[in-house]
């Protein structure tokens, strides 16, 4: 769950929530809503997260711009 009374983990948990998201969403062919998710992402995920790098590199891959 993404609910925690601590902004910044909310924030972390958020960010990770819709990676894992985007990455169903780009297994089940859908694309568009993959790279909006993994947008979403990078707002969200602090730059020491794993899944911000991992994010900007599909976004990179399905053809948009980090």
């Amino acid at each position: 769950m993404a609910d925690d009374p601590d902004p910044i983990k909310k924030k972390g948990q958020i960010c990770e929530a819709n990676f894992f998201t985007a990455e169903l969403a780009l297994q089940r062919g859908l694309k568009e809503e993959a790279r909006r998710l993994f947008g979403l992402a990078l707002v969200d995920c602090p730059p020491m997260f794993v899944e911000a790098q991992a994010a900007a590199a599909e976004v990179k891959m399905l053809g948009g711009s980090p």
